[in-house]
This record gives C-alpha cells, structure tokens and sequence, in this order.
C-alpha cells in the first residue's frame, strides 16, 4: 500500500481540480502490484496511472476504460519510471507533482461519418504523444477546436465527459 499513500499525500499536497473526488481508482494486478488510476473528470477516461512492482515504479497516460485485463494501461504512453534507489519516494512524490501540472492539449476533429471527437495529448521527451480520443455527445459539440487542461487544474473544455472506469478485481 506504499504507492497508494504516496499518491494520496501528493494529491492532498497540489489540490487538483480537475479531478472528482471519489477518485483515484485503486486496483491490483497480484499480491505485489500496485496501480493507481487518477481520471481527468472531463475526459471520458483519460487518466494518469502510477504503477508499482518489485522492480519500481512507473508513471504513464492512458485512457482508461476496463481494468478487467489491463489492456488500456498496456497501451499508455510512459513518461517516467522509477527504481527503488536512493531516495524514491521523494522522486516518485515530485515526478506525480509534476504529472498533475502537465499540459494536456484538446484538439477537436471530425471522425467517421462526421462525428465530433476530441484528440487528448501530452508532449514528452520532445514529442507530441496522443493519450486518448473523446468522443463528443451531439449536444456538446461546439466550434471550439484547440484548448490546453491539466489535472490540477486550468480552464476546464467546453464539453464534460465524465469517465466510466469498470473493474473486475
């Protein structure tokens, strides 16, 4: 239970507001892994996911939507992994600090058949990584079609799709 306590003294530390309160989402995938999920409260599922095992720790993006067999943190974008050296805690607590404050950039696009979606990304290590796709109700499509939020807060989008984590464990 390591990283769930640092993940909550770190939340309890910045105060995001873009976060809803029953979050984060905790889940196991064995007796000695930890993941915590921290969902944006607008973007349908896109999440930061602390990761840790006997090796260490990892940080990455996701959009998460089924937690039955991992599939979406699978395919995450890393931004940061941690082994258990030196003074982790005090690496892993700045490096989810700085995740929390990490730019996500919305840019809205047509998709097939002429749906709205919105297109969720990160830029790590010098390049722009998508991290997950929204797809917008009818009633808040708007004309709007680039903006910038974060986890800790930031103007929030002008649509709101709130996340639907489902897990079996």
């Amino acid at each position: 239970m390591v990283l769930v306590e640092l993940v909550r003294a770190v939340l309890e530390q910045v105060g995001p507001e873009n976060i809803d309160p029953g979050a984060p989402v905790v889940t196991w995938e064995g007796p000695e892994v930890e993941i915590v999920v921290i969902a944006h409260r607008d973007l349908d599922g896109v999440s930061l996911v602390a990761r840790s095992d006997t090796r260490g720790a990892r940080l990455l993006w996701a959009q998460v939507g089924d937690l039955t067999y991992h599939d979406d943190l699978d395919l995450g974008v890393v931004v940061e992994s941690i082994s258990y050296e030196g003074d982790w805690r005090m690496r892993l607590t700045e490096a989810i600090a700085a995740e929390l404050r990490r730019p996500i950039r919305l840019q809205s696009r047509t998709g097939w058949f002429g749906k709205p979606r919105v297109d969720c990304s990160i830029t790590t290590r010098g390049k722009d990584r998508r991290i997950g796709v929204v797809r917008l109700p009818k009633e808040q499509e708007k004309a709007e079609t680039a903006t910038t939020t974060s986890l800790a807060g930031g103007p929030r989008p002008w649509f709101s799709v709130a996340a639907a984590i489902t897990h079996a464990r």
